[in-house]
This record gives structure tokens, sequence and C-alpha cells, in this order.
């Protein structure tokens, strides 16, 4: 999510870089607080207590139209968690619920939940509000720090100054530990990945290290989560994080999902000899000369009966063309028009984040994606080199 090329140095004496800032007028710390080495050490090194639980407010800004929504968490250090989404005057709530074994997700506008395997290697959501800010201090130099109370606790305002171009997402999901698997709440718009950040803030309790106050502002794009009336180790009932559909749900119908297995390569060559088909790997000449290889990912889909590969080739500007290789449909493939890909016909579709281009040939289901920044004709381009024989 937020993530750097270049990590500034932190390393200054702490004598130095305090003098520094307060020569620029940008630090004002307690004559008995910790001095800025000090303080880092101890944000990075801060272990999250065994629950939290609190009302967070979240307030997004883009382009002018600001919309608001309430949550109430209840977080365990063990994977347990539980999150509520006020109604709004757009949405009816949602429930999301996670026993550290398996997650529920609920939406009360369609009566309709969702249930999947936790991944065991995930890594917990409190322990991930903790690393976040580890990675905050490794990634941006501190622009200031001040005393400041939120929601009566004294904490420490710190301003951390982003690389330029830095890009930010338009859910405030980029202040939470990223994982492989993200049960969606919002889907974001093309154009949110190309805005920048100038500013991030971070208000840590004094008492536990926790993040209870995040913003970030740029490029029309303003995000703040405010965490209120926060409980620490408040033995959280064990019955928070149990859901059951036929009471919690209203007796919905429940649709169940399995995590996929995902293994990464480091050739073409070794990620074929991991399935029982060939891996279509697109010429030289039909790939843009802006990309370049990034990935090689063998996805497993038990409840699908369904394995592919997938060869993901990305641009300096973070625009992706990938190629996938299944040996069954998609489950929730993107629809799209007909169109002729070498001897067959297959679909193409535009969404918003670029064009999707899919066919079969035989038992072999194929699928090219170009971002929208490419070449219009990239994704059937790469599509016809790889249809010779079909």
């Amino acid at each position: 999510m937020l993530a750097s090329d270049t990590v500034p140095s932190l390393a200054l004496p702490a004598l130095a870089l305090a003098l520094l800032l307060l020569m620029a007028g940008c630090v004002t710390l307690p004559n008995s607080g910790p001095t800025l080495s000090d303080l880092e050490r101890e944000i990075t090194a801060a272990e999250p207590p065994d629950e939290i639980s609190a009302t967070v407010e979240d307030r997004r800004t883009v382009d002018g139209e600001t919309t608001r929504y309430t949550e109430t968490v209840w977080l365990r250090a063990d994977g347990a968690s539980r999150v509520e989404t006020s109604p709004t005057d757009r949405d009816a709530g949602t429930v999301i619920v996670d026993d550290g074994d398996r997650r529920w997700h609920y939406d009360a506008a369609h009566d309709w939940a969702t249930r999947l395997e936790t991944d065991p290697d995930a890594t917990p959501y409190l322990e991930g509000l903790y690393a976040q800010q580890a990675r905050y201090f490794e990634a941006y130099e501190i622009a200031a720090v001040e005393e400041a109370t939120v929601d009566g606790r004294v904490t420490y305002h710190v301003t951390f100054d982003p690389p330029a171009n830095e890009t930010i997402e338009r859910s405030i999901s980029v202040l939470i530990e990223d994982t492989e698997y993200v049960v969606p709440l919002a889907t974001s718009e093309r154009e949110a990945a190309d805005r920048s950040a100038d500013r991030i803030e971070v208000w840590y309790d004094q008492e536990t290290l926790f993040p209870v106050k995040q913003a970030i502002e740029g490029d029309g794009v303003t995000l703040e989560r405010t965490y209120r009336n926060v409980s620490v180790d408040g033995e959280i009932d064990d019955e928070r994080f149990a859901f059951d559909p036929a009471t919690d749900g209203n007796g919905t119908d429940v649709e169940s999902v399995t995590l996929p297995s995902i293994d990464s390569y480091e050739s073409v060559e070794a990620a074929d000899e991991s399935v029982p088909f060939a891996v279509a790997e697109p010429p030289a000449d039909a790939v843009p000369e802006s990309v370049e290889r990034d990935s090689i990912t063998r996805y497993e889909f038990p409840d699908e009966n369904r394995t592919q590969v997938s060869i993901r080739y990305r641009t300096p500007t973070d625009e992706t063309v990938s190629v996938t290789t299944s040996d069954g449909p998609r489950r929730f493939a993107t629809g799209g028009d007909a169109v002729a890909v070498g001897n067959t016909t297959g679909t193409i579709a535009e969404t918003d984040e670029g064009t999707e281009l899919q066919w079969s040939c035989g038992d072999r289901y194929y699928s090219v994606f170009a971002g929208h920044a490419l070449d219009d004709g990239t994704a059937l381009r790469i599509g016809e080199s790889l249809s010779t024989g079909c």
C-alpha cells in the first residue's frame, strides 16, 4: 500500500536530530519526555495489548465529497476481531467477525453472509495496526512531533514526511496491515491510485502507543480515522467473536468461501513443472516495452477444483499486465463483448482498472489483463500471440 523505494535514514544521533528539528521549529516534546530516537524505538518495538475495544470514526473526502461512517471494533492480539459498521443513508451496515479460524462477513443491505477460512499466516488486525507504525518510521522522515490530546488520551502527535510521488488509496485501509486476502468493504475508483500523499500524521497514545488517530492528505484526498472510547484489556466476552447466521444474520443464506493456496516461482519453467498443464507465456514482442516481469504465482482453489498460474508484469508507474492460464473456468469471471482471439472467440471487457480478455481452448482457460494507461490493443495483442493452434 504505502511503500517507498527509498528509505530515508533516521540514524542521526538523538541529540543532533533533536537539535536539527528544534532549530527548524517543528518539534515540541515535553522536557520529561523521550528523545526522538527513544520515541521511534519505543513505537517500533511496541507490542499490542491483549484486547482493545473502541468506537472508530472514519472521514473520507475525495474531490470535495465527504463520506463519514462509524465502526465499533473489538480486537484481540490472538487474531479474533469483530467490526460492526453503523448504518448510513447509503449503507445498511456490515458485520465482520473473525474468531481466528474463520471469518464471517455479513451484509445487512442484501441479507447475505460469506464465510471463509482464516489464512493461518495472515497478520491479526490488532498486530497489523502496530506493525504498520514500524513501517512508517522505516520509510519516512519525521517532520514534527508534539504532545496532543485525543478523546481525553495524552498522545505523541507525529507528522511524517512522505517521499515525493508516494501514492495513496481511496480506502482508509492503507493504514492497516495488508495481507494477501482482503474482504472488500468498498471498491476504489481507478484515478484514486494515482494520487500522491503530502502528509501522514499519527497520534500515539502515550500509555499503550496505540495509534488512536491517523490521517493522510494529498491530491484532493483526505482520509482520517479516529478511535474514541478506547478500552484496553477490558475482558471482552468470547461471544463477541462468535457469529450465528441463524440469529446474527436473521437466517440469511450463507456462502462458504475457501481461500486459495498460493505459491510463487522464480521462473515460468518452475511454475510449469508444478501444474498438469502448459503455462502460457507471451513472446517478448507482444508485451509492451515499458513492462518488466514482476511475479509468477500459482493459485489452487479447492472449492472450485481449479488451479491457475498468473504471470504479472509491471511498469515503472505501477501499471500492470497479467497473463493467466487455468484448468477450469473462474467462478467470478468478468463478462464482456464477443471478440475473435486467433481462431476462437473470447470476450473482452473494460473495467474500472483496465481491459480484460478471456477465452478458452479445449480444457484450458486463459485471461489477459492490461491497465488503462497501456495501449488500448495490449490485451488483444497478447491474447492473439497465445492463441496459435487453438
